[in-house]
């Protein structure tokens, strides 16, 4: 075989080899998403396949799940659509499961055990043997937490009430939670945050978009066959290295090598 013809194979190679090390060095790829883009690369430059089938390759390369038998390739591919997920905290949850009221606290807390209900005249009933006090063992030099609702100067009861906050840089979500007690501190809240939902920008995504920083397609296509019909492309872009930066840490990144797929 002469030089002419191995040329492209040592070509494939190194440019797979690279793109390897990229993916297994960038910070934003999650497991389950690193999986995908090193299959992508497999289909791409190294098994044997179809030209324009890549993904169809890298498909059968990633089988079928041990729990549903759908293929995992669809799945990978809809978590991969770029979008943004508000906080957990920002859910409908119930009293109990919701953050702790945020409201303002004017009173150090302070714990006070419950009295056990009773029922029957509490002078009639038989006094129960103290119970001795108990014995912590502890480091020299060792301070005591603080409880947090004394840290933060907040309320901290269950919350009944749910305020969302637009980052009018960002446009992301934050939520703020109110007890029964503060629900004119709510209303209070709502109604200074009001123009500033209204002027917030488009929030910045901030899950998925990797694909397209990788390789070249038609992945807006990809997505809408593959995303939840509610799915739209956002307005900061497909790829994720063409999203603003919010404010945390910049991903690793290195000089992008696109290919097409």
């Amino acid at each position: 075989m002469s030089a002419a013809a191995d040329a492209p194979r040592l070509d494939r190679a190194e440019t797979y080899a690279e793109t390897v090390h990229r993916i297994y060095g960038d910070r934003r790829a999650a497991p389950p998403a690193r999986e995908l883009l090193l299959a992508v690369a497999y289909a791409l430059f190294v098994a044997p396949g179809e030209p324009g089938r890549v993904l169809n390759t890298a498909a059968r390369a990633l089988g079928r799940s041990t729990t549903t038998g759908h293929p995992r390739f669809d799945a990978l591919v809809a978590d991969d659509a770029p979008r943004y997920e508000p906080p957990r905290a920002a859910a409908d949850w119930g009293p109990g499961q919701a953050p702790g009221c945020e409201a303002p606290r004017l009173r150090p807390y302070v714990y006070r055990p419950r009295r056990p209900a009773t029922t029957e005249d509490e002078t009639a009933a038989v006094p129960l043997r103290p119970l001795p006090e108990p014995v912590v063992h502890v480091g020299p030099g060792y301070v005591p937490p603080v409880d947090v609702r004394n840290e933060r100067r907040i309320c901290g009861a269950d919350s009944h009430h749910k305020v969302l906050e637009l980052d009018p840089r960002t446009g992301w979500t934050i939520p703020r939670w109110f007890c029964k007690r503060h629900v004119d501190h709510a209303e209070r809240v709502a109604e200074q945050v009001r123009e500033q939902n209204a002027a917030a920008p488009a929030p910045i995504p901030n899950r998925g978009g990797l694909l397209p920083a990788y390789f070249k397609a038609p992945w807006e296509d990809v997505y809408r066959h593959y995303a939840p019909a509610s799915w739209e492309p956002p307005t900061y872009g497909l790829s994720a290295d063409d999203w603003p930066d919010p404010g945390n840490p910049p991903p690793a990144r290195t000089p992008r090598r696109l290919r097409a797929v």
